[in-house]
């Protein structure tokens, strides 16, 4: 006789292993974000990691940029990686950290102590300052269309600090500093300083590549010639093809570099408590390099 059996029966759930990492970016920063998303899947990809990308753009009646909240991130998430633009939801950001690991890409947050890789962009402001300043620029301007970045703060940085290492004052006027450039303003701010022989810059620091190849198309339009009349520089290299083509000198930044590095981070992390991640806070500051090319040239003879 088959005694009946009897008893209580556990089922184990299938649980989806957190296995995935968010990579949350601005739609804007173009062929930078590709360069930097491909360093950070591949690495990503080879520890067993799948790479997700999803964008941040502020709302249509909002101009915070968004993230995720924490509570309905999808348990397969093990890490985040976020690439902030300004104004952020940075109170949202810090409840994030409470549950998984969070990396900054490219720029810090003020106030928020959190893991970042980035360039060491008060060098680059530096460097590319003093490459103008050894051709013998002593007008120097620096132009912005983000003044609020901390990567632009920092170049602006930079640029300052070269000319205090030089021993080359710095004219307050010189100092172009836009949160967005309106064409309009821009023009009438830049007519005013070629037309005045005190103010008038022998050479521009753009902060990024996007900022130097409008500068040179309204040079291109006022009949001021680059770099014979005033030289420029552009800031990223972000893309090659373009910059080469118009001949730009500009600083070098390695996103691809960016994504690598910090996908190692995140994979580290991904096995740490929230504790552990709080002790040893990384910030990690990659080199950049000045490309020269033909935009930059010794000041003509009198300027």
């Amino acid at each position: 006789m088959v005694k009946d059996r009897r008893g209580a029966f556990v089922v184990q759930a299938s649980v989806q292993p957190a296995n995935t990492f968010l990579v949350i970016v601005h739609s804007g920063t173009g062929s930078n974000l590709s360069a930097l998303f491909e360093g950070f899947a591949c690495v990503a990809e080879e520890k067993g990691f799948e790479a997700r990308r999803v964008t941040n753009d502020p709302l249509a009646d909002s101009a915070v940029t968004q993230v995720p909240y924490a509570d309905s991130l999808p348990k397969e998430i093990a890490g985040v990686l976020i690439w902030p633009h300004f104004p952020i939801d940075t109170a949202q950001i810090q409840k994030i950290m409470e549950r998984v690991p969070v990396v900054l890409a490219d720029r810090r947050i003020i106030g928020l102590a959190a893991d970042c890789v980035r360039f060491d962009d008060i060098a680059g402001g530096r460097i590319v300052t003093q490459h103008l300043l050894e051709l013998g620029h002593r007008r120097i301007a620096f132009l912005t269309d983000e003044v609020f970045a901390e990567t632009v703060q920092a170049r602006w940085q930079g640029y300052i600090l070269a000319h205090e290492e030089a021993g080359v004052p710095c004219d307050p006027r010189l100092s172009l500093l836009y949160q967005y450039i309106q064409p309009d303003i821009f023009g009438q701010t830049m007519r005013w300083l070629v037309s005045t022989p005190e103010a008038r810059p022998t050479a521009v620091v753009c902060a990024n590549d996007v900022v130097a190849l409008g500068l040179l198309r309204f040079l291109a339009s006022e009949g001021i010639r680059v770099p014979e009349d005033i030289s420029v520089t552009g800031f990223g290299d972000a893309i090659p093809e373009y910059t080469a083509a118009v001949s730009l000198t500009t600083v070098y930044q390695a996103f691809y570099e960016v994504g690598s590095e910090a996908a190692r981070l995140l994979i580290e992390r991904s096995s740490q408590s929230e504790a552990e991640r709080r002790v040893d806070i990384r910030d990690i500051a990659l080199p950049v390099h000045v490309v020269p090319r033909g935009s930059t040239a010794k000041p003509s003879p009198g300027s």
